[in-house]
């Protein structure tokens, strides 16, 4: 499979919560839409049990090249991986090891999104999608809808094992269109938007990463009732209310680090292979941001983000961030090729290393002083003696709006706090 998938890479790559504004300076060619055309503005399905996980595609050629965007109420996702070929279509999803393939059939795009899991195997959950006519779950329709808008504290529920974890929704209606996130221990769920329609409401996401769709109803006691399904087959019951003082675990509290942790040290190879140690000269006396991730991992991508443009202004002050990449594949040359796209998505210009497979206790193994980590990304601040000060689990990127704010601040006076130290 590992070859197969480079060899989708190589074909496809071959020539021919705030409103985002997107301008620039090429101009998009005119396609005309007929319907063996590709190109133009789609309501893309993910069929699951007990209904559709809908998404907006938008294909278009700009510049002699195809491109595409995943739409999520506010969040237009950019796929520069893309091949039109006549009534087929071929995307590499940004960043992560994803494909989604298709092809015209009766007016539609018919195919399936190729999610890679752990262990290097695939899953694929069947697409269907068809023109846009400016809905997400259902066509308006006449009656009113139940007010979803406001902060939920949620729980959910494996009903296999029993398990039960937190979450908070923060939603905000606007008619019947319902956009917000959902906060976890782990990080948000980014950027979920659909409707309402009478008591029950509808959001999904696909962004590239995971495909979720949320759907709950407001019962007589004014609270959530619902479930979580996801493409790749996760099921979570779901429970909630209203709660404007709803609070998850403290983030920098999760991870736990071994009572003998001493100076943190590793080597691991870069994407083109060659070692990077913590011991070499450029990470001598100074303070180092290590971050543990995956390509797979949305939250990643958010994370990612931020570093790379929190990082210039205190670099010349003895700042470094070294990124730890876990990955689904198990052959390393498939890895750091997953890893290159993920660099090259977000022009990363500090060393991202592939340290290992996602298996349970890989994390402990690359850095021993670490007794639990409770989910991806994990962050670790490493004072200019190499000792942890300080561990951040999870993250919650900006369709979190104030949270994400709030953590800017306080991981920026943090982090200067230690460049102050002698």
């Amino acid at each position: 499979m590992a070859a197969v998938r480079q060899g989708l890479r190589r074909w496809a790559a071959a020539p021919g919560i705030a409103l985002l504004v997107l301008s620039g300076c090429t101009e998009r060619q005119p396609v005309v839409e007929a319907d063996a055309s590709p190109y133009g503005n789609w309501r893309a399905v993910l069929p699951v049990p007990g209904g559709d996980l809908p998404f907006g595609l938008e294909i278009a050629r700009e510049d002699g090249h195809d491109v595409a965007w995943l739409v999520n109420g506010p969040e237009r996702v950019e796929v520069t991986e893309v091949r039109v070929d006549g009534g087929r279509v071929s995307m590499g999803m940004p960043g992560f090891p994803h494909r989604l393939e298709a092809r015209m059939q009766d007016g539609r795009l018919e195919g399936e999104v190729i999610f890679l899991r752990p262990g290097g195997e695939t899953r694929s959950a069947r697409m269907v999608a068809e023109r846009s006519a400016g809905w997400r779950f259902f066509p308006p329709s006449p009656g009113a809808n139940a007010d979803f808008s406001g902060r939920w504290a949620l729980t959910f529920r494996d009903p296999d094992t029993g398990a039960e974890s937190a979450g908070i929704a923060e939603l905000a209606q606007d008619g019947r269109v319902v956009s917000g996130t959902v906060l976890r221990e782990s990080g948000d769920d980014r950027y979920i938007a659909g409707e309402a329609r009478g008591d029950t409401v509808f959001l999904s996401r696909f962004d590239g990463g995971t495909a979720y769709r949320y759907v709950a109803r407001l019962n007589d006691r004014g609270e959530l009732e619902g479930e979580l399904r996801s493409g790749t087959g996760i099921f979570r019951q779901l429970s909630g209310r209203r709660d404007d003082d709803a609070r998850l675990a403290d983030a920098t509290t999760l991870t736990r680090l071994r009572e003998d942790a001493g100076p943190v040290m590793f080597t691991f190879p870069g994407v083109d292979g060659r070692p990077v140690s913590l011991a070499d000269a450029r990470f001598r006396d100074k303070v180092m941001i290590i971050t543990l991730g995956g390509t797979w991992c949305p939250n990643c991508h958010d994370e990612a983000a931020f570093l790379r443009d929190f990082l210039p202004s205190r670099r010349d002050r003895g700042l470094e961030v070294v990124q730890l990449m876990f990955e689904y594949d198990t052959e390393f040359a498939t890895a750091a090729a997953s890893v290159r796209d993920f660099v090259d998505k977000f022009a990363i210009d500090y060393p991202v290393l592939v340290a290992g497979t996602y298996e349970p206790g890989a994390v402990q193994r690359a850095i021993p002083q670490l007794e639990k980590v409770l989910a991806y990304p994990t962050m670790l601040v490493l004072d200019r003696r190499g000792r942890i000060r300080y561990t951040h689990t999870g993250f919650s990127g900006p369709a979190t709006g104030a949270h994400y704010e709030e953590f800017v601040r306080e991981f920026g006076a943090l982090i200067d706090g230690l460049l102050a130290e002698t």
